[in-house]
């Protein structure tokens, strides 16, 4: 989907739950596809967003591990899934506290149009109204 023009990936698990990748975070927030594990911290930096940064007690203490899984056409991946609602909250505070260069990145203006909307309604559109809805960033 490409609310406010920015590409994202929602993967689904077998439980029908909705979750984002870390790397699609890593790519919005840091403009960095393929963060390394080690040398960027990705899952100290994840938790201190969650535990310390963010609002909400919502998502303190959630299990951040990578995980291997698998997608429907065979690639695996080593990947820390962050549940949707917890990449929204993460995406709206980078965008809010970190303004980046240039300001207007896609980290802004995915949580300008994060402010009043959710990814999960343009999950819940069948999936021609969500290309087009994508299409007009609702």
């Amino acid at each position: 989907m490409n609310p406010a023009g920015v590409e994202v990936e929602v993967c689904m698990d077998t439980q029908g739950k909705y979750f984002v990748r870390h790397h699609m975070y890593w790519c919005i927030a840091h403009a960095k596809k393929n963060p390394d594990p080690v040398y960027d911290c990705i899952i100290d930096n994840l938790k201190i967003l969650a535990n310390n940064r963010l609002s909400t007690i919502k998502w303190a203490g959630h299990d951040f591990r990578f995980e291997r899984i698998a997608f429907e056409d065979g690639m695996e991946v080593n990947a820390v899934l962050l549940p949707l609602r917890m990449f929204e909250d993460f995406i709206c505070f980078r965008a809010k506290n970190y303004r980046g260069e240039p300001p207007d990145n896609e980290c802004t203006q995915l949580g300008r149009w994060l402010e009043n909307r959710s990814l999960q309604e343009l999950l819940d559109l069948p999936p021609t109204l969500m290309q087009m809805a994508t299409k007009e960033n609702l």
